[in-house]
């Protein structure tokens, strides 16, 4: 027993030594995001979601039980859940860069363990929460999306004067 109590402490600690040795540090002085003009490697496919134009890095992979899509004939909403092994901060830079790229203005972001980054666009809505995991990283994506045909047979959005 004391033999087996023995090999379990010493693996443990010699599990952890590889750990701490395999962790990289970065240095306060890298960006976390590329600078201007710098030519970043998303030259890869990128697949987009239900949404046209909300991107989801290759990395993740979709949960199914907890996805959900609800479409009508004047707007569009749903919460797409993905997991994978992916950095939080590699996260917010995809998204940030690709929501820019594909023409979404960041309303605001909190970024912490549970990171939330919210985006809009005319008619368009989307937040994206990323949970930081023991083994795997969480994202939820929230978007809604009015639709034209509906915003031509309500009249569009009206003024209206209050007096």
């Amino acid at each position: 027993m004391r033999n087996v109590l023995r090999l379990l402490i010493i693996s443990i600690f010699v599990m952890q030594l590889f750990a701490c040795v395999g962790a990289k540090t970065t240095s306060s002085e890298e960006p976390a995001v590329a600078a201007v003009g710098a030519s970043e490697s998303y030259e890869e496919f990128v697949p987009y979601t239900e949404f046209d134009d909300i991107a989801v890095p290759n990395e993740l992979s979709r949960v199914p039980e907890r996805t959900f899509i609800f479409e009508n004939k004047e707007f569009k909403t749903g919460m797409i859940v993905m997991k994978g092994r992916v950095e939080n901060q590699s996260l917010i830079d995809f998204f940030v860069n690709q929501m820019g790229k594909d023409n979404w203005t960041k309303e605001s972001s909190i970024i912490s363990r549970m990171s939330t980054l919210v985006f809009h666009k005319p008619y368009k809505s989307c937040m994206i929460r990323i949970t930081d995991g023991t083994y795997n990283t969480e994202v939820e994506i929230y978007a809604v999306e009015l639709k034209a045909e509906s915003m031509r047979e309500s009249g569009g959005v009206q003024e209206q004067n209050i007096k």
